[in-house]
């Protein structure tokens, strides 16, 4: 411990950015940064992975790096992209999370909530269903991996304490969160078609059968044929999910590309 008293101020501060872009990436993307982890585990592991990054990163000089007006704003603008690189990884469940409430909604069961972990609100039945699919792809296809690595090459091309940003950069996040909604859109699509054609069908039935009480008929029908469509399709979002990774994946990459 008594070599830490000889590092100069500079290597310390450093540090300190790294640190804070790490802390914010780790707070904002999924899985690891859902409220039921602890604050303390997220802390330490931001910890050990500033430790791991930091001797492998090149410095200018580090000498020039001193407390003042600037370490404010460096600190800003590293803590700025830990989220935005976090929230560009989340978008993955934001995809399954539109998908999951558009498939409810259509089912009939939006009325039945839980409060989701991994997101930090509630949810539905279907919605908690499919994310647990999706973090269950998502750890095991190593896209924790993928999203750290990408991570440690965001010091790169966007090198700590630096003055300089890119803010057209953060334009392209909203175009990914537009995609976000058609890709959803897409995923739901299977239920969104047999569910309309199965309305269309009791529409025609009460009209040839006045008797027939067809509000009261139609919404077991709707789950049923709801639920089967997801039991049948499920390979098929399972295979579109590795897609969704690619093209986040993607978005991702980009990001650091022109930041």
């Amino acid at each position: 411990m008594a070599g830490l008293y000889q590092f100069p101020e500079g290597q310390i501060l450093a540090f300190a950015l790294v640190l804070m872009r790490i802390i914010a990436f780790v707070v904002t993307w999924p899985v690891f940064g859902s409220a039921n982890v602890p604050v303390t585990l997220k802390v330490l592991l931001s910890l050990i992975l500033a430790m791991m990054v930091f001797p492998t990163l090149h410095f200018e000089n580090t000498q020039l790096i001193t407390m003042g007006d600037q370490i404010l704003l460096m600190s800003a603008r590293e803590i700025f992209i830990g989220f935005s690189l976090g929230f560009l990884m989340r978008m993955f469940f934001f995809a399954v999370s539109v998908m999951g409430e558009i498939v409810s909604v259509t089912m009939g069961l939006s009325a039945a909530q839980l409060y989701n972990p991994a997101m930090g609100s509630q949810s539905n039945v279907v919605e908690q269903f499919e994310l647990i699919l999706a973090t269950l792809f998502f750890l095991g296809m190593n896209g924790h991996h993928i999203f750290i690595t990408g991570m440690v090459q965001s010091f790169a091309t966007a090198p700590v304490a630096s003055m300089s940003l890119n803010y057209h950069a953060f334009a392209t996040i909203g175009a990914a969160a537009q995609e976000i909604v058609v890709i959803g859109l897409k995923m739901s699509a299977p239920v969104l078609v047999a569910v309309f054609m199965t309305n269309i069908a009791m529409g025609v039935l009460g009209r040839a059968v006045p008797q027939i009480n067809v509000l009261v008929t139609s919404m077991p029908v709707t789950v049923m044929l709801g639920l089967l469509i997801l039991i049948v399709t499920t390979p098929l979002f399972v295979s579109e999910m590795g897609g969704l990774v690619n093209v986040m994946a993607e978005r991702f990459f980009q990001f650091m590309r022109v930041i």
